[in-house]
């Protein structure tokens, strides 16, 4: 079956912008038209062919380092920019209490995040981005962004940089940290992003990050711009090539 909607050079572009509520924006740019607007199908679509399964298979352990790299460096832009695009207001540690829950055990731990977190977006309008990060003795934490009108911070009668460290009574699995966001967000952001593949780009629970609650993504702007003057008053902070086209990544900052 095939679908023809439009030609493909009418549908894609060199540039995509993405904008956020602070006047900061990434810029992405390419030598060639790569990046096709949403909503369209591609120009011509037909159902892949299939492979023999020892081919497959084989073609699979060759990619799959280059591809979890890949999915790394793709899950740290994403949070980058969905953290960018929302205020938080805390930097959050979250801890597993071994009494509570097996804190080694994947599948009790994912349960019981989705259980906690579902319950507070519903009742409490929490937001948040949580990356989880595995102890070298197994156990599982989380550290990451929060915000909501019902969620509760107490002072721990703790400062850390002269600033008081607060504990959130609603998480009921284990021992909690936040702190209030302040000073350089942009830098906070990068801190966070750290986390993600901190453990030999693993994948400790099997994604990335968790995330929601009202978020709101980043204006996205598809443009045609000259590849050689691309980036001008913006930071270049990487350039790479894939296959048939080479790629320059910008970020500038607002105010």
């Amino acid at each position: 079956m095939r679908v023809i909607v439009k030609n493909g050079r009418e549908i894609q572009h060199n540039t995509i912008v993405y904008a956020y509520p602070d006047g900061a924006i990434d810029v992405i740019c390419a030598a060639d038209p790569i990046f096709r607007e949403p909503g369209w199908e591609a120009a011509e679509w037909a159902e892949p062919e299939a492979k023999p399964r020892g081919a497959a298979r084989e073609a699979g352990k060759k990619a799959e380092g280059a591809d979890m790299e890949r999915s790394m460096r793709r899950a740290r832009a994403k949070l980058r920019r969905l953290a960018l695009a929302n205020q938080f207001e805390y930097f959050v540690t979250l801890t597993l209490d071994p009494a509570r829950i097996d804190r080694y055990d994947p599948a009790a731990v994912t349960k019981a995040l989705g259980r906690w977190c579902d319950n507070m977006v519903r009742r409490h309008g929490l937001r948040y981005i949580l990356v989880p990060e595995q102890h070298k003795d197994g156990a599982f934490h989380f550290h990451g962004f929060m915000a909501g009108r019902g969620l509760e911070a107490r002072d721990s009668g703790v400062e850390w940089d002269g600033r008081p460290v607060y504990n959130l009574p609603q998480w009921s699995y284990g021992f909690t940290t936040a702190q209030r966001l302040y000073g350089e967000y942009h830098a906070a952001v990068g801190y966070c992003c750290k986390y993600i593949g901190k453990q030999s780009g693993q994948r400790p629970l099997g994604r990335w990050y968790y995330s929601g609650g009202a978020l709101q993504e980043p204006r996205k702007i598809y443009a045609d711009r000259d590849y050689r003057a691309c980036g001008e008053n913006c930071e270049n902070v990487a350039e790479f090539s894939i296959p048939g086209t080479k790629i320059k990544v910008f970020k500038q900052k607002g105010g």
